[in-house]
């Protein structure tokens, strides 16, 4: 009786040292705060455990608690909530993230400057239910480092799980770790010195990309303007133009000096067709680029880009003479240039573009004199030679004149041709196609899937079904045909281009199905009614023939209209 009331006194003594409320607590807790991450439609995703490690609301925490999350929030020790604004870094491999909090005047934690000594008593703190600060007692019983400087400690116990994440400090109270993971009945702290690593970069570490894509938070940008514009650059691919803009603004605001942010942002504005937004940030993007000619160069890029990709709505103050007037101005000023080569590159590239602008203002006469001069100047290039070849079927010459140079682009490729060539081929074989030389057609359509690897598109055995029709190549334009459902099972137009290559060879069953699937997937194709109807009737069922020929008629197909005179005839 005496030994177990002995062993219960002893496991009481051991509890409450373990629960020991050491003397620094009430000061470093109103820098420990709740953490809570939110889903997209704002139900809550976790709980956790934050704490201030910076002047201006910079924390840390779990990564795990920031997985997936769109919103967070932090609640400090007197009830006052604030928004997570920026995730400034994050690592998977170490779970960990480096947020800002949208706070003034926060408690900041001090961090220790070097690796504890083994040994050393430490403390697990946390904020009980109630508000209080609870706290474990702990051993570093081992060390490991980690790049060489930071370490990663093995406690002598394993602490409560809910304890993950939770501030680690010395016997000071200085803070030296969060607490990271349990691994073999033993807990383990990250040196709290390894969330200075944890930074936004234009080329992050796999474990730092795969926590930030996982984070969908807004992330603050790199630290130097140079990679900052980096990683908006590779942003811009993915990010929607809300999101982009968001960066773009916060970029400007930190260098609003840096001219190339504005020119930044105006395209984001252009997609949401901000017009004079947009034309703001250019006109003061070209009053601080320093390099004025590859300034104006790029404001007419961006104003072609709006004009081909982006018709409509249009820009009273944007069209291609007003773009073509910023190439000149950037002709003009690179004219003065001293170095040779480069006066030579910026007067190709500015060139192009004005052909380009030309071309699309149909312009053809102008766009080909220019391309003629540059292919001259080059000693005869394939682009250039292509190029002259669209601006020549723009203007309407005959189809030998647009045909030749891209014969004479083909040749410069030589034999057996390379990848490059495929383009200039499948070229060669639209315009065969445009002048009714089929099967010549056909061929260079066969040559361009062999130079592709047969990696080729639904639309490409599209367009040669249509070829190989006009050909009267009725099985190849079958075959390819069916290629293209294969690949394209929703697209009711190659449904219903098979049902009329069925009628053709006489595949009344094959043909009734093929308008049934187009109808099934579009109800509204006025063309499969018309050949349904013909086909039906072939096949004996004039009751339902008359029934969709009448549906093609209802919904304006004269050519039906034609079809149920003739095959209802008296």
């Amino acid at each position: 009786m005496k030994k177990n009331l002995l062993l219960t006194f002893v496991l009481c003594i051991a509890a409450l040292a373990s629960f020991a409320q050491p003397k620094f607590t009430s000061k470093v807790g109103k820098g420990i705060v709740s953490l809570n991450t939110y889903d997209r439609q704002g139900n809550l995703l976790h709980q956790g455990i934050a704490f201030y490690v910076g002047t201006n609301g910079e924390a840390v925490a779990d990564y795990r608690i920031f997985k997936n999350a769109y919103q967070a929030s932090v609640i400090d020790s007197s009830g006052k909530q604030a928004d997570v604004d920026l995730i400034l870094g994050a690592d998977d491999s170490y779970s960990l993230v480096r947020f800002q909090v949208g706070i003034k005047g926060n408690v900041v934690i001090p961090v220790v400057s070097s690796v504890q000594p083994m040994k050393s008593t430490v403390y697990v703190l946390k904020r009980a239910e109630n508000g209080t600060m609870e706290s474990v007692q702990a051993t570093v019983a081992d060390t490991a480092m980690i790049q060489g400087k930071y370490a990663y400690y093995t406690l002598d116990q394993q602490v409560d799980e809910s304890l993950i994440g939770a501030p680690v400090f010395n016997a000071s109270g200085v803070l030296m770790g969060i607490l990271h993971a349990q691994i073999a009945g033993r807990s383990h702290v990250l040196d709290i010195r390894f969330s200075k690593e944890l930074k936004v970069a234009a080329f992050s570490s796999s474990s730092a990309a795969v926590a930030l894509n996982n984070i969908y938070i807004p992330k603050a940008l790199p630290d130097t303007p140079e990679e900052a514009l980096v990683y908006l650059y590779a942003k811009s691919r993915s990010a929607d133009n809300e999101e982009y803009m968001d960066m773009v603004n916060r970029f400007i605001a930190a260098y609003p000096n840096n001219a190339e942010g504005y020119l930044r942002r105006a395209t984001p504005l252009i997609d949401l067709t901000r017009f004079d937004e947009a034309d703001r940030d250019m006109q003061h993007y070209l009053s601080l680029v320093e390099d004025k000619v590859n300034g104006n160069y790029n404001v007419a890029s961006l104003i072609f880009d709006k004009l081909r990709l982006q018709p409509e709505p249009a820009y009273e103050k944007w069209n291609e003479d007003v773009a073509i007037q910023y190439v000149e101005k950037a002709l003009s000023l690179n004219a003065s240039k001293s170095d040779e080569n480069e006066r030579k590159t910026t007067n190709t590239k500015c060139q192009i573009l004005k052909a380009q602008l030309l071309m699309n203002k149909r312009d053809y006469d102008g766009a080909l004199a220019i391309y003629e001069i540059l292919n001259r100047e080059s000693g005869g290039t394939p682009v250039y030679l292509y190029a002259i070849s669209m601006a020549r079927e723009g203007r309407g010459d005959s189809i030998d004149l647009v045909m030749e140079p891209i014969d004479s682009a083909l040749a410069m490729f030589g034999n057996p041709m390379p990848g490059e060539a495929a383009s200039y081929v499948i070229r060669r074989g639209q315009l065969y196609a445009n002048a009714g030389k089929y099967r010549e057609a056909v061929l260079d359509y066969n040559q361009y899937a062999y130079l592709m690897n047969n990696q080729v598109s639904p639309v490409f055995y599209y367009e040669r079904s249509q070829i190989e029709l006009n050909a009267r190549m009725y099985q190849p334009a079958l075959d390819d045909i069916n290629r293209a459902i294969e690949l394209a099972p929703r697209e009711s137009l190659y449904h219903v281009e098979r049902a009329a290559l069925a009628v053709r060879v006489s595949l009344f069953d094959e043909c009734i199905k093929s308008c049934q699937d187009a109808l099934r997937l579009n109800p509204h194709i006025i063309d499969a009614y018309r050949i349904l109807g013909y086909a039906q009737f072939q096949k004996g069922d004039k009751t339902n023939s008359r029934t969709n020929l009448q549906k093609a008629i209802e919904m304006g197909d004269e050519t039906a209209q034609k079809l149920m005179d003739t095959l209802f005839a008296k």
